[in-house]
């Protein structure tokens, strides 16, 4: 491992690939005497049912609930018994788990993942209960306006895509998901060839890897069919939602489809989103413009990048404002937009973006857990492993042209999607009777 002038280390990787197919990535770090391991299952909410929508999430929160092997209470006095922790949860793109554990005790944190990956069983008595706190998330969730206005632009900027529905489902389709959905679900995706397992810290490669194959390499491999759906498209005109909310201040979503993570403008648009929306300790335009200098709002920000994966994620900006300045916030969000699009960026603008980026970039990989999850990614997207040597070189290549080119390509300041929600009517007059 050697450190870069940031003191971020290129981590030197170590690949292999199981006969079952099971994707093996590596990382010594003896820094501590910890191992971290990450199995992340190649499946999420992108590849749920419409009607039963909300699957893989339940899925992966009910991993740990007991397997063939083990109750969840067994689970749970195997992993604290060692002073470790194991957990499991689902994202849009794909269901993770985690364990992390002493050197000593790798072989347990090896085989308690294989259990929880391979052998769940979904008792019956765990589905009911993690289905009742489901339906209890989402109700609480539907009293938050910021919530609330993230899911209706969701909806009217994905239209049929998968992402256009929030991860855990609806209550209709909630309700309608049983044991034999998930064991099917399980069955479907849940395979060593359709997973990837990243390990750092304090070990031997050439002595884990023999236990690896020990503890999965008896898990069969399985062909994998995965759902297709078309690729959102991006909107022509105008689409707005205004929905009326018991709450002091007006949430604005404004915004349009985004990019993948894949997409070669990505560092080019990150630079331009920590201009234009910015990062934590980082003023930028329409903070400075909206918050500081016209007091509109505690909270206001936008980013193209930041949910970008598989598929395109959003372009969003938003501000939280009182009643009677919803148009002068909406006007203002769509001015910025309008400017970065059509005047170039300053040069002082570019510089302070790239430091920023470049200076809070090595915080991302400070602890085995970090790396292991970055081992996914970097995978995933095709990354490469020397990305944290070659991520600064990245950013720092970008000019002025390239915001400017990329502004004009991925924003759109004529055709987007605006919500509001909160002490607003229909339509969309604030119902204070202010405009």
């Amino acid at each position: 491992m050697k450190p870069t002038e940031l003191g971020v280390r290129s981590f030197d990787v170590h690949s292999h690939v199981l006969e079952n197919g099971l994707k093996v990535l590596l990382v010594e770090n003896p820094s501590i005497p910890t191992v971290s391991l990450n199995a992340s299952v190649m499946t999420g909410a992108r590849y749920d049912p419409e009607p039963k929508a909300g699957l893989a999430l339940m899925a992966s929160r009910l991993l740990d609930e007991g397997t063939e092997n083990r109750t969840s209470l067994e689970i749970a006095d195997a992993i604290e018994s060692v002073g470790g922790a194991i957990d499991a949860d689902g994202s849009f793109e794909r269901i993770v788990v985690s364990a992390g554990v002493l050197n000593k005790d790798v072989d347990l944190g090896l085989e308690l993942l294989a259990d929880l990956l391979i052998r769940p069983i979904f008792p019956q008595e765990y589905v009911d209960k993690e289905k009742e706190r489901t339906l209890a998330e989402i109700l609480s969730a539907k009293d938050r306006p910021q919530v609330v206005a993230g899911w209706a632009f969701n909806e009217l900027v994905y239209q049929d895509h998968p992402l256009h529905r929030p991860s855990h489902g609806y209550p209709e389709t909630v309700e309608r998901i049983n044991r034999n959905d998930l064991l099917d679900f399980h069955r479907q995706y849940f395979a060593p060839n359709n997973v990837i397992l990243s390990i750092v810290g304090d070990f031997r490669i050439s002595e884990l890897l023999p236990r690896i194959q020990n503890t999965f390499g008896g898990w069969p491999a399985k062909t994998i069919v995965h759902p297709t759906y078309p690729s959102p498209v991006k909107q022509t005109g105008k689409r707005k939602k205004f929905i009326a909310m018991p709450a002091q201040q007006l949430n604005i979503y404004l915004g349009h489809l985004g990019v993948t993570r894949t997409n070669p403008d990505f560092y080019a648009l990150q630079v331009l989103d920590t201009i234009l929306g910015g990062g934590a300790g980082f003023t930028a335009r329409i903070p400075q413009r909206l918050r500081d200098e016209l007091g509109l709002a505690y909270t206001t920000f936008a980013s193209i990048t930041m949910t970008a994966g598989l598929d395109p994620g959003r372009f969003i900006s938003f501000i939280g404002t009182s009643p009677e300045n919803m148009k002068l916030a909406t006007e203002g969000l769509v001015n910025e937009i309008r400017r970065i699009i059509e005047e170039p960026v300053t040069a002082q603008e570019l510089q302070d973006a790239k430091d920023y980026l470049t200076g809070s970039f090595v915080f991302a990989f400070e602890s085995s857990p970090q790396i292991a999850r970055f081992l996914v990614h970097a995978e995933v997207y095709k990354l490469g492993f020397d990305y944290v040597e070659k991520y600064p070189e990245y950013i720092r290549a970008i000019t002025i042209e390239d915001i400017a080119r990329a502004s004009k390509m991925y924003l759109d300041s004529e055709n987007y999607t605006l919500v509001v929600v909160g002490p607003v009517g229909e339509d969309g007059n604030p119902l204070d009777g202010s405009k």
